[in-house]
């Protein structure tokens, strides 16, 4: 279901050219009961679509009402008369978890035969259009109704508790009257990792059973009207396809590439060396109690005035152990971006690096190309910044083109991407240092596609995650948790125990990755504060830019030798004195 807002129309195409099914929602920001406002709004999203995703108008055949609100007797009116086949918003719950007795689809020719959960529902006969009625799951303690996977009470925060909360509801179609399955849900939920392992098992899984399908609404009502038998489905037209064929593989465009290397091939101090290369590890070759705590900030997301001031009071007039003013990388989009507070930032000292120029999904060589290319010159342009500074980049939503981004970034002198996601499980295991992608991509690729070819000299700093304060479940972000921490002493632990994991361990740099929106919230805003004044008191702890940490990877220097090591050098300034909290 798609709206305008936020939809990449590159990925919707893809995804309706492979088979999915397209279908119309939309963004605004309550319920329709309007007529006259619902019809307007099904017509905009439905020619927002056309407009930016070659396909055929008769393919958009479904509609779903923003918050499951409908407009009753209307709805059903505008939508057969702009077209549509189907609605899919009227919720059904069936009596328990297992009573085996799903709704099926059914047509609108008779009112609404079920509890009106949500209304208005329809109470007139409207023949020849469907409504697809949500039966709404039942929780993995089989307590009480979901009306979308996502939304259960009782949510499952393990795997192997939403794996059975899963199966258990398939069951129950399965082994009962065998109505449709739906799982109605939002896609960021699979942002839940234990969920999304868990779909992932439960679809491998029904996928052996010789009588299980898995295919879009609208081919299932092809199959509700006109039901063929499990026997003559292989000839049954409406699901019928094209036989599926491995790939052939083109031939390489030169001949003489260089071998692939492997991450089993790179032994630092042989085929890989400083400052050019660094291979994939988990504990650095210098002695750990000599290894200086490197915290690196990452911020994503405009620079405006609505985040600035927090960063001036959290940031500004704050010293390193040498003396030296602390720094911070912000990953900013030219959309939205305020240059002025860009350029102010950059000259205190703050690393400037590209978050692309429209914040859209760019996953293709060329449009990678176009926006990192037209975001540093902007930086450059309207912020001053030399080209030669604006060194990072980090991918909207963590999404990358693969190997042609790291082609392209290099080329455009680039010196580093921070895109490629880590997970370290347990909690407690240790996170990975940064690396050259001399060996390609070394680590679990977490989000599709990453590198399978050797970028020689290239950085890639991988976005380790975090676990969120209850040391259940990560967090690719630090303002990114399923269950945010309540409080600001909540937040301020939070931080510490992950910063602790890396301070107390490996030393690997400790990165923190967030948006400063993450700040609205007064409560986000004291528990960082309070986690820096803690850092601050450390001896051994140095906050700085990615480019600055970089330069350390480059050239290990013992923490004894900091103060003359040239990258971190300043004007000294006196460093204000922080209480540590308890």
């Amino acid at each position: 279901m798609a709206t305008r807002k936020g939809t990449d129309f590159n990925i919707l195409l893809d995804f309706y050219n492979r088979g999915f099914e397209v279908a119309t929602h939309t963004d605004t920001p309550s319920a329709i009961t309007n007529t006259t406002i619902l019809e307007l709004e099904i017509k905009t999203e439905r020619q927002t679509i056309l407009d930016n995703v070659f396909m055929s108008a008769n393919d958009i055949q479904g509609w779903r009402s923003p918050y499951l609100k409908t407009a009753g007797d209307d709805q059903i009116r505008v939508l057969k008369k702009l077209g549509y086949r189907y609605d899919t918003s009227k919720t059904f719950v069936r009596k328990n978890a297992t009573d085996g007795l799903n709704s099926f689809p059914l047509t609108t020719d008779f009112p609404w035969p079920y509890p009106c959960n949500i209304p208005p529902c329809w109470t007139q006969s409207h023949s020849n259009f469907w409504e697809v009625p949500i039966n709404a799951l039942w929780d993995y303690k089989k307590a009480y109704p979901c009306p979308t996977a996502d939304g259960c009470h009782n949510r499952p925060d393990t795997e192997e508790d939403a794996r059975e909360f899963i199966m258990m509801n398939f069951k129950n179609s399965y082994n009962g009257n065998r109505a449709p399955l739906g799982f109605h849900m939002m896609g960021n939920f699979f942002r839940h990792v234990p969920f999304y392992r868990a779909m992932d098992r439960f679809i491998k899984e029904v996928l052996m059973l010789p009588d299980v399908y898995i295919i879009p609404i609208s081919k299932m009502l092809d199959w509700m009207e006109q039901p063929v038998p499990l026997a003559q489905i292989t000839r049954y037209e409406s699901w019928k396809c094209a036989p599926l064929a491995s790939p052939t593989p083109a031939m390489p465009a030169l001949p003489t590439l260089a071998p692939k290397l492997s991450a089993e091939k790179c032994v630092q101090g042989q085929n890989c060396n400083l400052p050019s290369c660094f291979c994939k590890t988990f504990d650095h070759s210098m002695n750990k109690a000599d290894i200086p705590q490197i915290v690196y900030l990452a911020i994503d997301d405009a620079l405006d005035t609505s985040v600035s001031g927090y960063f001036e009071r959290l940031l500004f007039n704050r010293t390193n152990p040498n003396g030296c003013p602390i720094s911070a990388t912000f990953f900013v989009p030219t959309t939205g971006t305020n240059y002025t507070l860009v350029r102010d930032f950059y000259a205190k000292g703050m690393e400037i690096g590209s978050h692309s120029v429209t914040h859209n999904n760019l996953i293709t060589r060329e449009a990678v190309s176009r926006e990192a290319r037209r975001s540093k010159e902007n930086l450059a342009t309207y912020a001053d910044i030399p080209l030669s500074d604006i060194l990072g980049y980090r991918s909207p939503y963590l999404a990358t083109a693969g190997d042609d981004q790291a082609d392209v970034l290099q080329n455009l002198g680039y010196a580093y991407d921070i895109s490629y996601t880590f997970t370290r499980r347990p909690s407690y295991a240790k996170n990975v240092w940064p690396l050259t992608a001399d060996f390609a991509w070394p680590l679990p690729c977490n989000v599709a596609p990453c590198l399978r070819r050797p970028h020689r000299g290239f950085w890639e700093v991988p976005v380790n995650s975090m676990w969120d304060y209850t040391n259940t479940d990560i967090c690719a972000y630090a303002d990114d948790c399923q269950r945010p921490p309540p409080t600001h002493d909540h937040v301020r632990r939070y931080l510490t125990n992950n910063f602790k994991n890396s301070y107390e361990g490996n030393k690997a740099p400790f990165g923190l990755h967030f948006h400063g929106r993450w700040f609205h919230e007064s409560r986000n805003y004291m528990g960082f504060k309070g986690f820096l004044d803690y850092l601050q008191t450390l001896p051994d702890v140095y906050i700085v830019s990615v480019k600055k940490m970089l330069d350390w990877m480059q050239y290990p220097t013992p923490k004894s030798q900091i103060q003359t090591f040239g990258p971190w050098k300043c004007a000294v300034m006196k460093r204000p004195q922080f209480q540590q909290l308890s």
